[in-house]
């Protein structure tokens, strides 16, 4: 077994709460991913858990065993951090393999390990080539192939994919799920990006202040958000979340006049994603449009509804100038609803929108 569990764990730097009381379970074989801002926690987890740090409070479990107070060279994980920390005056196979060679491995089991590794990161014809000479997305492969060569069934990877460009990020994000399934590799991986948690990710635990905001599958954070902050976190462009008041026939958005729930609207959060609100002929709310961006595949309408805007995402090239009157609406499934003070889902005792 080679799950990775944290039992109330958390870490103070003297009067900071990095990490506050967190606990979480990665399953063996499985890839987790902590998302979040700068300063959440994410990178102190994943040190607390390499042993790079000794928490405070709680335990840390790999594999049934305590190691909360074990060396890093006990627990038998790798780690692939943000900056690739290659030496430049070594050859990639000699980066791969040196620290084979610091735990003494013979030559023949280094040489093997080495080919073997070479080939699944696809550096066999790199391998007498120095860092200068290769490229970003060529040193990172040479950082993921020094930990895979370790054969640790647990690694660590800290935001490894910041330094590439976004057409390199794509690729390595394919490459490192490939091989984590190939490998059958336990995988804890911190990242600012959503793209990368949603498209990577076995389950995300997201993070906010040291804390866990929410954790689940890919899809549960997508499809049911507990609160303002996840709903804003997961998602591009973000969801629209706008405030709420009373009307006379049920809840409207602020400024507005068409009812969207039935019931009470004051103190309360309207969400709805800009990839679920269309364009529709009648029903629905008044808008008028501010802004229209073509993106090539879709057109990012940005419109006025009352006093708030919406964003709606279209399909192809759509020709909206601004000030045009437009309708909106939205299926009722695709609405979220919070408590605006709290910032807490508030589905309890709301009715269906009216919009369609």
């Amino acid at each position: 077994m080679t799950d990775i569990v944290l039992e109330r764990v958390s870490k103070r730097y003297g009067a900071v709460r990095a990490v506050d009381g967190v606990s979480l379970h990665a399953e063996s074989g499985k890839f987790l991913v902590l998302l979040g801002p700068s300063g959440c926690g994410k990178s102190t987890i994943l040190r607390l858990i390499a042993g790079l740090e000794e928490p405070g409070e709680g335990r840390i479990l790999i594999g049934g065993r305590d190691v909360t107070r074990l060396a890093p060279d006990k627990r038998k994980v790798s780690m692939v951090f943000q900056s690739y920390a290659l030496f430049p005056h070594l050859s990639v196979a000699e980066n791969i393999v040196f620290g084979l060679k610091v735990r003494r491995l013979p030559k023949s089991e280094r040489d093997a390990r080495l080919a073997r590794v070479a080939e699944l990161v696809g550096l066999s014809e790199q391998l007498v080539r120095k860092p200068a000479q290769l490229s970003g997305g060529q040193r990172q492969r040479v950082a993921l192939a020094r930990a895979i060569v370790a054969e640790n069934r647990i690694c660590l990877m800290d935001e490894p994919l910041s330094n590439l460009d976004a057409q390199l990020r794509h690729g390595m994000r394919v490459e490192i799920r490939a091989l984590q399934q190939r490998l059958d590799m336990t995988v804890v991986y911190v990242t600012h990006d959503q793209i990368e948690a949603m498209s990577m990710a076995h389950r995300i635990v997201l993070m906010r202040d040291g804390r866990i905001e929410q954790e689940g599958t890919p899809e549960e954070l997508y499809a049911r958000p507990q609160t303002i902050f996840a709903a804003r976190f997961i998602g591009t462009p973000a969801m629209n979340l706008v405030a709420m008041e009373d009307g006379p026939d049920g809840a409207v958005i602020r400024g507005a006049k068409e009812p969207v729930l039935r019931g009470r609207g004051a103190g309360l959060t309207f969400g709805v994603r800009p990839e679920h609100v269309r364009l529709i002929d009648a029903g629905g709310v008044s808008a008028e449009v501010t802004n229209a961006e073509y993106h090539g595949a879709d057109t990012i309408i940005t419109a006025r509804v009352g006093r708030e805007s919406l964003l709606a995402r279209a399909p192809g090239q759509l020709r909206l100038s601004a000030g045009a009157q437009v309708r909106l609406g939205w299926d009722p499934g695709s609405v979220h609803v919070f408590d605006a003070a709290s910032g807490v889902r508030s589905d309890v005792g709301q009715s269906l929108p009216l919009a369609a």
